[in-house]
């Protein structure tokens, strides 16, 4: 039977058991969203065709994601369980998005021949849609849980906040582990990733599942207002014309929906490439890509702690604009260092820009999740329907659209400047690593004498087809790599990051730097711009309009 609460206050269990859901989550999105296409760039290694036709893929899977979000909306509403409507999916959800990662970044591993040119596109195409169709039963019925939990603005704003902190310390940990581990290390690293977040996602899954107690004032639940009044509704059907209406006559959802676009078009450019700035500009070592990433998650943990109070203090719409100011000086902060003679680019440079830009943005999000939960309780006061999962479901459509764009111009801009087909050599060395790894100490001997008397190595059936000049190529990247004893396991291991930063970092034209620079700086302020001028222009429901609303709602009912 579903867990529910009667006296309409928010408890702790359930305030703790859902944010602290967001955890295993956001390890999991970030694992899929941030470092996929890093794994296949460096970790598997395609053509550029075959890279090219993978970025296609993805960016159709995400559109297809997009639409197919509002679709699982309605899914939802029409559910019906002794579990309620939304604990059922956020659970499978969980399990078949776990089974998928591990599979994701294992395979290659496990399967030698699934890396071969076009049979890893084809596993990609398949895997890549299973995991949008699981991750998005799980996303939409959690987030579509969050406006049923309360009515109450103190309490929505607190678990909104603790739900987007954990969320955000899941990212983080997520960015900061998968760089210390997979760095020089990529193949066998990120399929040891893929199993720890997989446990870690459905743990915290079940943690909310078993631990959220609903109260019964939902709609299509009892409806209890006050201790003497109670009213029963029957939740009607939602077709898909009726979810095409729900998002046509709600004008307020419509805006921020359109803010939602243009933010997360902007704010995840530098994610999509982010590491391929790090690793060209400041070396493929995963320390330095930690401390950035842990700037990020210091500053964007901390300023979300203390949301509530700064939105107490400022309002949420000048507490906008002052983000809006933050996210552009961090960015063109970045844009400068390395390009004027007082401001270097290095660690901590990169990470002054991080403490502007990622704090900025971590209060815009915010805003923008409250103010996409206002429009819940909008839609009630218009229609006297709350629809929360039709809703909440063109949250990660929006993001989904956006990833899909943000995606193109990934793609578009590592393969137009050569920036892809440079980091090869990088995958190269990563899959000699692999390789080296596996050996046992008189194959690693072998190994080594082999590359002082540059023989053997390229003569398999893998490398028949290998140019000459790109086989003496090879052997010099190999010179450049060292050996250290691993006392436990009795054996050397290969360390790659001196010699991929020498035949990547090192070797980067300036047009390379130019073009990645001006990404992941110039169009993110512009469209995050964009996305404050929709907000402040058309977005409406502030403070004193949603305790009208509330108190609206509430007179209804009781009547």
């Amino acid at each position: 039977m579903e867990l529910t609460q009667t006296n309409g206050k928010l408890s702790k269990r359930t305030k703790w058991s859902y944010s602290l859901g967001g955890i295993g989550r956001d390890m999991t999105y970030a694992l899929v969203s941030t470092f996929l296409m890093t794994y296949v760039q460096y970790g598997v290694g395609p053509t550029v065709a075959q890279y090219s036709v993978i970025g296609i893929i993805l960016i159709v899977g995400r559109f297809w994601d997009a639409i197919n979000d509002p679709i699982m909306g309605a899914i939802i509403e029409n559910t019906k369980s002794r579990w309620g409507k939304f604990k059922p999916w956020i659970l499978i959800g969980a399990v078949l998005t776990g089974i998928v990662i591990v599979l994701m970044f294992n395979w290659v591993r496990w399967v030698p021949w699934a890396k071969d040119g076009w049979n890893y596109v084809i596993f990609f195409g398949i895997t890549y849609f299973l995991w949008e169709i699981a991750f998005t039963m799980n996303d939409i019925s959690y987030w579509s849980m969050l406006p049923s939990l309360s009515k109450n603005e103190k309490e929505r704003n607190s678990i909104t906040t603790l739900a987007v902190v954990f969320a955000g310390v899941g990212a983080f940990a997520a960015n900061a582990g998968i760089n210390f581990i997979t760095v020089g290390n990529a193949i066998k690293g990120y399929g040891m990733v893929a199993i720890i977040i997989a446990l870690f996602l459905i743990g915290c899954q079940v943690l909310t599942v078993f631990g959220v107690k609903q109260p019964v004032q939902t709609t299509g639940e009892i409806n209890e207002v006050t201790e003497t009044v109670e009213a029963k509704k029957k939740e009607e059907k939602v077709t898909f014309k009726k979810m095409l209406l729900v998002i046509k006559n709600n004008d307020q959802l419509l805006w921020i929906i359109l803010a939602m676009l243009f933010y997360n078009i902007g704010s995840g450019i530098l994610v999509a490439l982010g590491y391929n700035f790090i690793y060209m500009e400041l070396g493929y070592d995963g320390f330095l890509a930690m401390v950035f990433v842990a700037t990020f998650g210091v500053t964007t943990i901390g300023v979300q702690v203390f949301y509530s109070e700064l939105v107490k203090k400022f309002g949420r719409k000048r507490l906008l604009f002052y983000s809006l100011i933050m996210i552009a000086f961090g960015y063109l902060f970045l844009l400068a260092a390395g390009n004027v003679p007082f401001l270097p680019l290095n660690i901590i440079t990169v990470c002054l820009f991080g403490i502007f830009a990622f704090g900025g943005q971590a209060i815009f999000y915010m805003i923008l999740t409250v103010n996409i939960a206002n429009t819940v309780e909008y839609n009630e006061y218009r229609t006297n329907e709350r629809n929360e999962a039709v809703i909440f479901s063109l949250r990660p459509l929006m993001v989904k659209f956006a990833s899909a764009l943000q995606q193109g111009i990934t793609i578009l801009v590592l393969t137009v400047t050569g920036i892809y087909a440079l980091s090869q050599n990088v995958n190269f060395l990563e899959h000699q690593k692999a390789l080296f790894d596996k050996m046992d100490v008189q194959q690693q001997e072998e190994y080594k004498q082999n590359i002082a008397d540059r023989v053997v190595i390229f003569e398999g059936e893998d490398y028949k087809d290998l140019d000459p000049k790109v086989k003496e190529t090879y052997y010099d990247m190999l010179q450049e790599i060292s050996f250290n004893m691993n006392e436990k396991e009795g054996k050397e291991e290969m360390y790659i990051n001196d010699a991929a930063d020498i035949y990547f970092k090192d070797i980067a034209s300036k047009p390379m730097r130019f073009s990645l620079r001006m990404t992941i700086t110039l169009v993110p302020t512009i469209l995050i711009a964009l996305s404050y001028l929709v907000l402040n222009k058309k977005y409406i429901i502030d403070e004193k309009m949603y305790q009208m609303m509330v108190r609206e709602i509430e007179a209804r009912n009781i009547k």
